[in-house]
């Protein structure tokens, strides 16, 4: 059975609402999840710290990141552990393994496409081979990716007096879960 690791940072919930979807995503399509939360109290001096991360992130054959936007970037919390991958890095224990991201933000733009850039860069750096979104609003009757970003999942509250996710970005979260298992089976 393959797995998948999505590992991310939320502060207020929303984030975590995102990873709950692709992980229903990727459980329905037959794949074992494991859902990592990042916990701010593992930065010490700035720097990340779970040791028991290392060999389960090793292991899957998937890693999708996940961290709000703040200020044009991925919350600090997960930049750290960002920052902590450089061992993985030098050994290049995650060369080959699928890579996707998502984020989300208070307003519709917020600049999260920079937060899945960083994403894509980190996983390029690893080796990863990064799976993006092939669908949008525009392009098929799927309803899915209102906010038609290809490098991944972008996603905003359902509206400026709620706290709630979108139910279309959850329903673009349970599909991006979807096709990352799809195409674990390609490989």
């Amino acid at each position: 059975m393959k797995t998948v690791t999505i590992i991310y940072y939320s502060k207020n919930g929303s984030t975590h609402s995102l990873a709950q979807a692709l992980s229903k995503g990727v459980s329905d399509s037959q794949a074992q999840c494991h859902l990592y939360r990042i916990d701010p109290s593992l930065i010490v001096e700035g720097r990340f710290r779970d040791n028991d991360l290392w060999p389960l992130l090793d292991k899957s054959d998937a890693i999708v990141f996940g961290a709000p936007t703040y200020m044009g970037s991925a919350a600090a919390p997960f930049k750290a552990f960002m920052d902590a991958t450089s061992d993985s890095y030098v050994k290049q224990s995650w060369n080959g393994k699928l890579a996707a991201g998502f984020t989300c933000g208070g307003s519709v733009n917020g600049e999260q496409q920079q937060t899945l850039l960083n994403f894509f860069a980190l996983s390029c750096q690893h080796g990863m081979l990064w799976t993006g979104l092939d669908t949008c609003k525009h392009t098929d009757k799927k309803n899915l990716n209102r906010l038609g970003c290809s490098i991944g999942l972008v996603a905003s509250h359902h509206n400026e007096d709620s706290d709630k996710i979108h139910p279309i970005d959850l329903a673009t979260a349970e599909y991006l879960g979807q096709r990352i298992v799809t195409l674990l089976g390609k490989q």
